[in-house]
């Protein structure tokens, strides 16, 4: 007891210190693991929505972006991931983020065959809604294909097929533009809270 008497200032000081250091600790790691690393620039792209509208990497920019490369005629990967991605815009939606400080972005390799009518039909599918917050673009196919290749997704053709073989992969791109992250579309623990986490993380930077 006397020894308590004796240091009761040095032990509340060494206390408030120690609380300090547990709150410094949580704030600052807490915030480092949230925090999504700048990995590179995003290439700049000039494409049309599927209403002929020019839309531009730098047009919109101010917005966190969801970039996804895929193709209507897909046998495998490009449905469910886009059915996923609509479960992502319900809930960017339902947040009311999506077209504000969120957007996303479905960006065809097959433009010859992917016409306006057909990627409408593939979204009614797969249950996304094209418009305001999720633009569906195409360009030109050798264009398309360089410019997926330098967001980091490797793609090929397969002339014998007319398809093309590609890394399904979800890219989030923050309002700077530049790449904070890619995300597997064939990540069977992948969510859809968890991808509106992340743009919504994004967009609030």
């Amino acid at each position: 007891m006397l020894f308590l008497k004796k240091h009761s200032f040095k032990i509340a000081v060494l206390a408030l210190c120690a609380a300090m250091g547990i709150y410094l600790s949580v704030t600052y790691f807490g915030n480092q693991k949230e925090s999504l690393p700048v990995l590179q620039a995003a290439p700049a792209f000039t494409l049309n929505d599927i209403d002929g509208n020019e839309v531009s990497l730098d047009s919109t920019n101010g917005k966190a972006r969801l970039v996804y490369f895929y193709f209507a005629n897909c046998p495998d990967v490009c449905p469910p991931t886009t059915f996923l991605l609509s479960e992502t815009q319900d809930l960017l939606q339902k947040d009311g983020v999506l077209g504000k400080t969120a957007e996303m972005m479905s960006i065809t390799f097959d433009p010859e065959r992917d016409t306006p009518e057909v990627i409408r039909a593939f979204a009614e599918r797969n249950f996304a809604e094209p418009g305001a917050g999720w633009l569906f673009l195409r360009g030109e196919e050798a264009a398309t294909m360089k410019l997926a290749q330098d967001f980091g997704v490797g793609v090929k053709k397969d002339e014998a097929n007319n398809s093309f073989i590609h890394f399904n992969v979800i890219t989030l791109v923050d309002k700077k533009g530049q790449i904070r992250k890619w995300i597997s579309g064939n990540d069977e623990e992948l969510t859809p809270e968890q991808l509106a986490s992340d743009l919504k993380l994004l967009a609030k930077e």
